[in-house]
């Protein structure tokens, strides 16, 4: 499951921010220990405005290199924003989804077969969309993967999960939009055909010989009821 193989991913990037905040809290630890009382407010003010790690290495707080390139390390890798924009991707894959589903209901349940053009337009567009999202998906994953070379052992490993991941998410909505276009196609081809076989006037209402039946039987009738009318004179 999807789930299961972000977890991994969670536990390394949840582990980072706690490395990252508990080398910060020493190092401020350590610059107001060696500073004047007022320097020591400060520090402590500066401490709670960084709430995001990478702040550290650009604030008025003077790291030693050494330092500062351990906090580098223990950040979250660099692919994190990429797999935090695939994600919004499929979100936006599922909503349009919907939306496209909305429109096909609403496009075949019309009460008549006359031109829609506003309609017809707003379904192209959404597939399209749609379309669109797919492809610039796929190219992301693939980008994904090619990061993994400078990744440790325990990123690759979490970073060759989260692709499997999202690649199997792309591949089960990429089934469901080709099987909802392929529904959709035939309900409009069945439509179609209904509705050209109830306007159709070639179609005759009866068959020519069953039409000369019935007025040949009539006509017998007729004469039947003729010669008892001549009988009874």
């Amino acid at each position: 499951m999807a789930t299961r193989r972000l977890t991994d991913a969670f536990l390394l990037l949840r582990n980072n921010a706690i490395q990252s905040r508990q080398l910060l809290a020493e190092q401020v630890s350590s610059y107001s220990s060696s500073s004047p009382l007022n320097s020591r407010s400060m520090a402590a003010a500066e401490l709670d405005e960084l709430a995001d790690d990478r702040m550290a290495l650009v604030s008025g707080i003077s790291l030693d290199p050494e330092a500062a390139v351990c906090v580098t390390k223990r950040l979250p890798p660099k692919w994190v924003d990429g797999v935090g924009e695939i994600q919004d991707d499929i979100s936006r894959i599922k909503q349009k989804t919907k939306e496209l589903a909305s429109l096909h209901d609403k496009y075949l349940n019309r009460p008549t077969l006359d031109d829609s053009s506003e309609e017809e337009h707003a379904i192209e567009i959404t597939t399209q969309e749609i379309t669109q999202l797919f492809h610039r998906c796929q190219r992301a994953v693939q980008a994904l993967q090619s990061r993994s070379r400078n990744c440790t052992e325990q990123e690759e490993r979490v970073l060759r999960n989260i692709v499997s991941s999202l690649a199997q998410s792309l591949q089960d909505l990429s089934t469901n939009f080709r099987h909802a276009q392929s529904d959709y196609l035939k309900r409009m081809k069945n439509r179609e055909e209904r509705s050209k076989h109830f306007f159709d006037t070639s179609v005759p209402l009866m068959d020519d010989g069953e039409d000369s039946t019935l007025y040949d039987r009539g006509a017998c009738r007729g004469s039947e009821e003729n010669c008892h009318q001549l009988a009874g004179w």
